[in-house]
């Protein structure tokens, strides 16, 4: 095995999930996404490094006298005027002596390195509630196909234990790579799909949907697997009737009978804003249920 095979970088293992697949699940969430959705809903899951959170209402820099600025080895770290820490995570190393040092807890490691055998461990002492209720092991991310050596690698072993077996994609990949690495230990895969049109696409998300839409008809197609096509509703950016109504018509031009709206959840503010970084997204609100309503007419009854 390479390194790549061997190790992956993960920043969360929730376990006892119902809404990832069948049953009761374990979820992973790989680190690392070829995507910057403006209202991504997991941005720890963005960078392709480990990282460190910050969370202010913790910090007291005079009961610790700066510690953590004294400690780091690269000078990433300071205080601003009003005694608020400021990290430069370009220049972190992630050695995480700060977090070791921080009598408040302030700071969080955010993704961490680990070893297949490790993570194989760590999921299947959950097999006997898989087996019970029809659940699984569910990788998501960030984007689990950036990791595809490792994930592959970790698939292929869960099918030798007879383990159910799910992905969450953004559906931006090498396809020929994915056939090949994860595809054959697969059971089930939800496939976002945001927005049709592709300059929106590339406004929103960063890329164009071209990629997203050709590997969607090409999964479809696939013998022995079911893919479940995911609209999130995302208020004035993927809701728009237009929006909604050409991912439908595509989708029943395709012949696909299934798809699930997820409705807006602004709680990946906080997320946002303990790594420091702005939002280029500003609704704080869940959305109500004539928002919803809305959207379910626009995407189903229509189409």
């Amino acid at each position: 095995m390479t390194v790549e095979t061997k190790r992956g970088l993960i920043f969360d293992i929730k376990r006892d999930c119902s809404e990832d697949g069948p049953g009761i699940r374990t979820t992973v969430f790989f680190k690392g996404c070829p995507l910057s959705c403006v209202w991504c809903q997991n941005p720890e899951g963005k960078s392709h490094q480990p990282q460190i959170s910050y969370l202010a209402k913790r910090c007291n820099p005079d009961v610790c006298d700066s510690a953590c600025v004294k400690i780091c080895p690269e000078n990433c770290l300071q205080l601003s005027s009003d005694n608020k820490l400021i990290i430069d995570h370009e220049r972190c190393s992630s050695c995480n002596k700060c977090i070791e040092v921080c009598p408040g807890q302030a700071l969080e490691p955010v993704g961490y390195w680990i070893d297949l055998d490790e993570l194989l461990y760590r999921v299947c002492i959950d097999k006997p509630f898989f087996d019970s209720t029809g659940g699984g092991v569910t990788l998501s991310g960030g984007e689990v196909t950036q990791q595809m050596n490792f994930a592959g690698e970790f698939l292929k072993e869960l099918k030798a234990r007879n383990i159910n077996t799910a992905i969450e994609t953004s559906g931006f990949f090498n396809y020929r790579k994915f056939s090949d690495k994860m595809l054959p230990f697969l059971d089930l895969i939800y496939f976002d799909f945001k927005l049709i049109d592709p300059e929106q696409s590339r406004k929103y998300t960063g890329q164009t949907n071209s990629i997203i839409i050709d590997n969607f008809k090409k999964l479809i197609n696939e013998p022995d697997i079911s893919v479940i096509p995911r609209i999130p509703l995302i208020p004035e950016i993927t809701t728009n009737p237009e929006n909604l109504q050409g991912i439908a018509s595509l989708l029943r031009e395709l012949s696909v009978e299934n798809a699930i709206l997820i409705p807006y959840n602004p709680l990946w503010h906080d997320k946002l804003e303990k790594l420091g970084k702005k939002s280029r997204y500003d609704r704080n609100a869940f959305m109500s249920e004539q928002e919803k309503n809305e959207c379910v007419i626009n995407f189903f009854e229509k189409h």
